[in-house]
């Protein structure tokens, strides 16, 4: 079998989870014996596309055998782009005319397959969520060393991270306020602005940045092979995003063994269901993250669920069911 990958993330700015997403479906189909070419011209059996802009359009249009993977809904704009409550309407109907030219969509989550059916998606719909590469992200002493290296910590610091872009949907705000709160604890965010003066919330982002405390630290953004140290450096996991689909970081921090620390809203209920610690205030945030400092059972127990749940999200497993579904496209009429 032979399989175009189709991704516009390459020619673009790559500090998202999409990127992530195509780089790992790519490695993974790899690994399963699967030929994988990657935006090409070439015969293929199947294309296989992860994002909607016009070259990917093209590409939907001009195939017989394709497949989606749905990574937005209309919900994911309105936090990321600025102006976009503006145009949300017309996203919703290019989504829906763009995912309905595909033979099979599959949905990243739960959430997102019930929102593509919501907006009149009516092609076929199945839900596979985006892989995680345990050989590469992975618990590692080495990597530690490394990565606290690289972000100028000390073996003694106590440290919690959060990655993803920088916009007030990923929960910044109380990310410093966590900071301040505890002044003991290193809180990194790794991550930038990939769209730049695009990014919704601009303004209140750098007022934040400019007045947070001394320990909340921001290295910038880091390379995709550079991550698994980034990950390793942390002794946990701060996600207090409002609002996402499918978030790599999540899965990744888990593959590395760190206690998961995520908001409590009903995306990760319906795709992960359990194997992480809801809070959805800073107060809830902060007894947690200080149960996690002191109490090594309850560490060491959220550390073992990351590990349950990251397994989910293996290679082996997704693997398997995406060839299924690639042959279910190849082999209907």
């Amino acid at each position: 079998m032979i399989v175009n990958v189709i991704s516009e993330s390459i020619f673009f700015p790559k500090g998202h989870g999409v990127h992530t997403a195509f780089l790992n479906t790519v490695e993974m189909l790899k690994q399963a014996g699967i030929d994988v070419l990657i935006n090409s011209n070439k015969k293929a059996d199947i294309t296989h596309i992860h994002t909607i802009g016009p070259y990917a359009l093209i590409k939907l249009l001009s195939t017989k055998k394709k497949i989606v993977s749905a990574h937005l809904i209309p919900e994911s704009f309105i936090g990321s782009l600025a102006a976009a409550k503006y145009w949300q309407f017309e996203a919703r109907e290019y989504l829906r005319f763009f995912y309905n030219r595909a033979n099979l969509v599959l949905a990243v989550a739960p959430l997102v397959k019930t929102r593509l059916q919501e907006i009149g998606v009516s092609r076929p719909v199945e839900i596979l969520p985006n892989p995680v590469d345990a050989n590469l992200f992975k618990e590692d002493i080495k990597l530690k060393t490394e990565g606290r290296k690289l972000l100028g910590l000390k073996p003694e610091d106590f440290v919690v991270i959060g990655v993803g872009q920088i916009q007030p949907r990923k929960g910044i705000e109380d990310f410093a306020i966590m900071a301040s709160k505890l002044k003991s604890i290193k809180f990194v965010w790794v991550g930038g602005k990939p769209f730049k003066q695009l990014t919704v919330g601009d303004k209140e982002m750098n007022k934040i940045l400019k007045n947070k405390p001394g320990n909340f630290l921001m290295p910038g953004s880091f390379s995709y092979n550079e991550m698994p140290k980034i990950y390793n450096a942390a002794n946990a996991f701060f996600f207090p995003s409002y609002q996402e689909n499918a978030p790599m970081a999540i899965i990744e921090a888990a593959s590395c063994s760190l206690p998961l620390v995520l908001r409590d809203i009903k995306e990760y209920k319906l795709l992960y269901k359990n194997g992480y610690l809801p809070g959805d205030t800073v107060e809830s945030f902060t007894m947690i993250i200080k149960k996690l400092l002191v109490d090594k059972d309850y560490y060491h127990h959220a550390k073992k669920d990351s590990r349950i749940l990251s397994s989910k999200f293996s290679f082996d497993i997704l693997a398997d069911r995406l060839i299924l579904l690639y042959n279910s496209v190849l082999g209907a009429k």
